[in-house]
């Protein structure tokens, strides 16, 4: 009995031993520092520093005007539909806004159309009033418009004038890295597109003997287009044009259907002249009944397609998107 009670006091010990053992870690962890929380609370530290150190900065805009901005904006009135884009693709938004119906007409910019930005009407006369109630802390504006109502707006925020840079996204897009101080998140999504360009490119290359062309339609009228991501043999496609094409160092023609007819591509691409995708079809129905658009060769080989009005603004995800649809329709045939 007694060899048996021992047994018994020994085996007690012996768990009040290991139980003790278990427990020192579990002591020990809680009085230590997590390694994996303290480095992610330093890299968060450091980010925030590095940020801090961006602000303040004087930025130097299209008329030469030095605009000194405390920090980084983020409330911004955005006077220039143009460059939504922009914008968007740097993970910004503006909280208002000029001509926001290119939201829900422009499928580039389809993600982005439920975002809560206040409507300042037309960019030829922004709503003054309104734009004063949405307090902005940084006012963007194309430097045409600055002369017409920039004094008004300086009364609001501080104000940037920047260019249409039409053929120039690139450079549009590293001038608002800089007033957003995203310069990498602009040099990154540049090399991204231009990247999905030139593959694009490559892959366009078997068809160098077809001629393309793009055309702009309104109420009848026809624009040819030199959209550069399209005919540009460096930085675009490299598409051909046809032989009887507008002049390439411009944007684009107003020409007769006659004259498309002359010019008549292989493949043809269209847009709405005023970038609406419902009046594009509404334009293509009517034309069905007229004899020299049926005539042309991109029209009876079913070679015509689409393009998002997008383009006509030349922004990064308007190019983007042409890109896509051009390569998607040729590749298909």
């Amino acid at each position: 009995m007694k060899r048996f009670m021992g047994l018994i006091v020994s085996i007690a010990l012996l768990v009040a031993m290991l139980a003790g053992c278990a427990g020192t870690p579990k002591a020990s962890s809680s009085e230590s520092p997590n390694p994996a929380s303290s480095v992610t609370e330093a890299d968060k530290s450091g980010k925030n520093e590095q940020e801090m150190k961006k602000w303040p900065r004087t930025y130097v805009d299209t008329l030469g005007r030095k605009v000194v901005l405390e920090k980084k904006p983020e409330k911004v009135a955005l006077l220039f539909f143009r460059n939504f884009e922009h914008l968007f693709l740097l993970g910004e938004s503006p909280v208002a806004a000029t001509d926001i119906n290119v939201l829900g007409e422009w499928e580039s910019l389809a993600p982005y159309k439920n975002n809560a930005i206040a409507d300042l009407g037309s960019i030829t006369s922004p709503n003054i009033e309104k734009l004063l109630g949405v307090d902005p802390d940084l006012i963007i504006v194309v430097s045409s418009r600055y002369e017409s109502y920039g004094d008004k707006l300086e009364q609001i925020a501080p104000v940037i004038t920047v260019d249409s840079n039409e053929n120039n996204w690139q450079g549009a897009l590293r001038e608002y890295g800089i007033i957003f101080g995203k310069e990498q998140k602009a040099e990154d999504e540049i090399a991204r597109i231009e990247a999905f360009v030139a593959k694009s490119r490559e892959q366009l290359k078997a068809y160098n003997d077809k001629s393309f062309g793009v055309t702009m339609l309104g109420d009848k009228q026809y624009w040819a287009y030199t959209t550069q991501f399209v005919f540009n043999k460096d930085s675009g496609l490299g598409l051909n044009p046809p032989s009887h094409y507008v002049d390439m160092s411009k944007k684009g023609e107003q020409i007769s259907q006659e004259g498309l007819a002359v010019m008549n591509p292989d493949y043809m691409f269209v847009a709405d002249l005023g970038g609406s995708s419902q009046k594009l079809y509404s334009y293509l129905k009517n034309l069905e009944s007229e004899p020299v658009w049926n005539s042309l060769d991109a029209v009876k080989n079913k070679h015509m397609y689409p393009l998002d009005s997008s383009i006509a603004a030349g922004g990064p995800l308007g190019i983007e998107l042409g890109v896509k649809t051009i390569v998607k329709n040729v590749l298909s045939q």
